[in-house]
This record gives structure tokens, sequence and C-alpha cells, in this order.
């Protein structure tokens, strides 16, 4: 680390494709506004447009928006290399591919900028294009100029590995859960009642994009094989946006139990879902660490999910939540009846989740991580 740079905080410039609501998003964020302001400096550039998560950010945080258009545009590449060059970053802190193609670029076409290191971070498990033999050449090539790079649970760093990305260079970080936002209602009746709910049945909930590794029309499917049960439960789907939002919005609009199906769209403030939910279901086929199962957690709500999306990284099945291998529709229905016949065992879990998620998963934990990975890359480890 320059002498100069071990006297004043570290100038951090996170680069994205924007901060619209989504689970790397609120991430971001919640590193930016936790890195203690006598040690970092933090900067955000949005290199397509900016995104209501935005307003979240402290307000000396500054943010940068390119307003690129869609497809590759050099004039994008000269701009961000002009924003660092201006900023002078200690550190390039990139999420996910395109953010570090352009940062990439923008350090290449200037030669100040070459000793910049770049801590990367991949929030994602690699899919469709991703897998393609160029798309994972193309990675290698990129990681090579990268000082350091994380993902968010060690099970993808595995699955990094296993591709032949380097090993020596990929760090996990886990996400973490702001507890006071996310916290246990005060009455769990009161807060069905909130969203329109009957306060006597069971609410099943999932949160996130309509995406087809989330597999919502599974869980649509398992939920009408519970109409006719005794327990009539009712299920929230909390979210928007997605390539699977409008087929998955016609199937639950199609669905014999559409009055108990509840579309409550994207929500800047999830707080009250969770607060509404007896149990959140991840049947996802995969999944980094999602910041739903935390978020879950931090409400006092136990996570039944599929045992091959990550989420065991977390949960300890029978301990702080379920995992299941859920291959269809009939796996999860089952799984789901089990669990909400049995108060008992839900409100056990319920509390082992709230546990963990105060104790092990807290934003400071997260913002600590992140902190030391930032001096790793200017210390030169």
């Amino acid at each position: 680390m320059p002498k100069e740079a071990s006297q004043r905080p570290l100038k951090i410039l996170q680069i994205v494709l924007s901060l619209e609501p989504g689970g790397m998003e609120n991430g971001v964020v919640s590193i930016a506004n936790g890195l203690d302001p006598q040690l970092f400096e933090t900067s955000i550039c949005c290199i397509e447009r900016t995104g209501e998560f935005a307003q979240r950010l402290r307000p000396s945080i500054d943010v940068t928006t390119l307003n690129k258009p869609p497809g590759f545009r050099f004039q994008a590449v000269r701009e961000l290399a002009a924003l660092i060059r201006t900023e002078a970053p200690d550190v390039l802190h990139t999420h996910n591919l395109g953010p570090l193609i352009y940062a990439a670029a923008a350090r290449a076409i200037s030669p100040r900028l070459w000793r910049t290191p770049i801590l990367h971070g991949e929030h994602g498990a690699l899919q469709g294009d991703s897998l393609h033999p160029r798309r994972l050449r193309q990675r290698r090539l990129l990681y090579r100029l990268c000082k350091l790079i994380h993902t968010v649970s060690s099970g993808l760093r595995k699955e990094l590995i296993d591709r032949g990305l380097p090993a020596s260079k990929i760090i996990p970080l886990l996400n973490g859960v702001d507890a006071q936002r996310f916290a246990p209602p005060t009455d769990k009746a009161i807060a069905k009642r909130t969203l329109g709910l009957p306060s006597d049945r069971p609410v099943i909930g999932t949160v996130g994009r309509f995406i087809a590794t989330k597999r919502h029309e599974l869980t649509i499917q398992a939920f009408e094989r519970l109409a006719s049960t005794p327990t009539s439960p009712h299920l929230i789907m909390v979210g928007d946006g997605g390539s699977e939002k409008h087929r998955i919005h016609n199937l639950a609009a199609s669905s014999p139990c559409i009055d108990r199906i509840h579309l409550l769209g994207h929500m800047s403030d999830p707080s009250p879902a969770y607060q509404a939910m007896d149990l959140l279901v991840m049947p996802s086929s995969h999944e980094g660490l999602a910041n739903a199962l935390l978020e879950s957690m931090a409400s006092g709500v136990p996570v039944l999910a599929h045992s091959a999306c990550g989420a065991g990284e977390v949960i300890t099945s029978g301990v702080n939540g379920t995992l299941v291998d859920i291959q269809t529709a009939a796996d999860l229905a089952d799984a789901i009846e089990a669990l909400i016949t049995d108060k008992s065992t839900l409100e056990r879990l319920a509390a082992t989740a709230l546990t963990d998620a105060q104790q092990r998963f807290s934003v400071d934990a997260m913002v600590a991580g992140y902190s030391d990975a930032y001096r790793r890359c200017c210390n030169g480890a």
C-alpha cells in the first residue's frame, strides 16, 4: 500500500450495471453504507442506469451513472476510464461479468490505471451462456487481471474452481442481513391482516425475480396440491421482473387457487411480507447465497429449500431450517405440509434461524470481510 494511502481512508469505486432492486444490488448498498467512513471512502459507478436502491445510500456516497445504451459501447469505456482517473480509487470493486469487462477495458486504455487493483465479485451460479467454453475462456483471461475474486458462498467458489478458474485468487464472502430492518413481528396475526391475509391460516412465501432457476411454477403446482388439505394455506409471491414473470403471473391467474395466491410485486421494503409468513420456500435449482434466505431467518421465518441450491451453507436441516431434495411438485407439497402441520417444529426452527441470522450472518460480519479484502488488494496479499 502506498504510504500516503495508509494515512487516509482507502478509496473504493464499486462498479455495477445499475442499482435496480435485486439481491446483488442490495449487497452493494449494504457494503457501501456499512464501511467505516474513517477507513474507507466509497463511490459507485452505474454503467447503465442508476436505479431505486441508490436512494438507500448514505448522502456522502457519490453515484455516477454512464447511461450506457444496450450492447457494448466503447464510449462507456472511455467515460469509465475518465472517472477512474479523476477519482483515483485504491481499489476497483466490480460486480458480475459486465462491469468487469468495462473496468478491464478502461484500465487497458489508460496506462496510469494499470496498477489499480480489481476486486471482482461473482454473485450467482454460472448458467446458460456463461457455461459456453468461449465465455469460460473470457472469464479466465479477465480473472488474470484481478487481484482477488470473491463469491457469495463456498459452493460457488468450488463451482468456479471446478470450471478451471484460479483457486488461489477466489475467496468466499458470505452475505449479511440487517437485523434492524428485518425482525420478527410483535404479532404475526396483525402482520397477516395488514396484508389482507387471514390471521388463522398458514402463509407460505417466495421472494425473488421470476427467472427459471427459482422454479416459481413448481411452487404454484405444489401449492395447488395443498388446496384440499385442512390447513388451507395462502401463498404470497414477492418480486417483479425476470424472463418468467408473465408466464408465472398467467399460471397464477388461471390457478383454481387464485383466491389464495397473492402476487405482491416488488416491495421496496419486503419486511412486512416476511413478517406475515409462516414458511419461506426456496426450490431454486441453482442459487448463490440468496438474500431472501437470510432476510427470512432474521424475520423469524424458517426456510424450506432445495438441498442442491446452495442453502446448505446456512441451513442445517432440522436445526435452523429444512433441506429437501425437491424434484417434483409432490416433493415440495409433501415437505410444506409436513412443516405447516407441525407448529412446534416450525417455532423451534424459527427461533434457531433467528439466532443464527443475528449472530453468524450480520451485516457487520459481512462488511468486516469486505474491509479485509480491500486491504488485501492494497497490500499485495
